[in-house]
């Protein structure tokens, strides 16, 4: 972006990271927030000495982007109307996911006719660990070929995960879902293909009706080639290559050489220690931050609603198949190892 454009946030949940993301990059400049006038959404116009609208025909005729961080139908939300009246305001919109296929395409309907961009935020493939996953598994993909992957993912972030997983593979077809397996916990296993490689997703189906941020897992994923597998531990790292399993060279008398293999068991990639605090603070806002930069590349706003458009359509299947989901455990709550294993003595 060439001039530093005016940003109007709507929603004070989530949307306090885009808000914060916004705030602090020079590309951008934060003019208010878009909120139901709620003692939260006050609270956050405060944090950042901002105006609060709350209608988008009070929004400022030269405001030009707006981040929609507030749901669609499948978290009973309108966050869909809300980016229809801005686009009609002239305003090109980035909308957190996910939306369930129809919204989506009703979405890109009132862009087209509108002359706006509009553009499906999935969020973690701009976390730093995330995008380096997608940019190594590609260089695997197109040297070595991809034999199997392994996605665990929490319900809430299961259109997320299928949009990495399709950036990786740089599509989403051929695909195909296979039968469930059997149902002893909330932890759910699915077979699926996508873009012609097997996939074996888990997907934690709890979801707590007053807090869809209860969750014990956001994303591991892992891929495998002939020479090793790559893994993510979860989106903020650390990335793992552990090489396939070295046998060792035998003499002439069939005895193993034990000292000839200097091969690492696992080699740490995007290893630096990592904190809630520092996620909270720098990365989500940065990744929302880089996520509004794209509404300023056309090409690249048209490959990710295609995407998203195919991510949408197995999304809604698996969420079919999945069924309702449960409720988390009442005293769900991090903790460091040591602190749970103090708690389970």
């Amino acid at each position: 972006m060439n001039a530093v454009r005016s940003v109007v946030v709507a929603g004070s949940r989530f949307g306090q990271f885009y808000a914060a993301g916004v705030a602090a990059d020079p590309r951008f400049a934060l003019r208010g927030i878009l909120g139901q006038g709620s003692r939260r959404s006050q609270a956050l116009a405060a944090r950042h000495g901002v105006d609060l609208w709350r209608e988008p025909g009070a929004v400022p005729d030269d405001v030009r982007l707006a981040c929609v961080a507030v749901g669609g139908a499948a978290r009973g939300e309108q966050g869909p109307a809300l980016a229809e009246a801005l686009m009609a305001r002239g305003i090109d919109v980035l909308i957190e996911h996910p939306l369930l296929p129809g919204e989506w395409q009703g979405l890109l309907r009132t862009a087209a006719r509108l002359g706006r961009r509009c553009l499906l935020n999935t969020f973690y493939p701009q976390l730093p660990a995330v995008a380096r996953f997608i940019e190594l598994g590609r260089q695997l993909h197109h040297r070595r070929g991809i034999r199997h992957l392994e996605a665990s993912c929490g319900v809430q972030v299961g259109f997320a995960t299928l949009d990495i997983l399709a950036a990786l593979l740089e599509g989403v077809g051929p695909w195909s879902l296979e039968d469930a397996g059997c149902d002893l916990s909330a932890m759910r296993g699915l077979s699926l293909v996508l873009a012609g490689v097997p996939l074996n997703l888990q997907v934690l189906n709890e979801l707590a009706a007053d807090n869809d941020g209860r969750m014990t897992v956001l994303q591991r994923l892992s891929l495998t080639t002939d020479r090793g597998t790559l893994s993510l531990a979860g989106p903020h790292g650390p990335l793992l290559w552990t090489p396939a399993v070295a046998v060792p060279a035998v003499d002439a008398n069939g005895l193993f050489a034990l000292s000839g293999e200097s091969l690492p068991t696992v080699q740490l990639w995007h290893a630096e220690p990592c904190s809630w605090a520092q996620v909270h603070r720098h990365l989500w806002p940065a990744a929302a931050a880089d996520a509004l930069a794209l509404l300023d590349d056309e090409d690249a706003v048209h490959q990710r609603n295609q995407r998203s458009l195919e991510v949408a359509a197995v999304w809604q299947r698996i969420g079919k198949r999945l069924g309702f989901p449960t409720a988390p455990p009442p005293g769900l709550a991090p903790a460091s190892l040591e602190q749970a294993l103090e708690r389970a003595s």
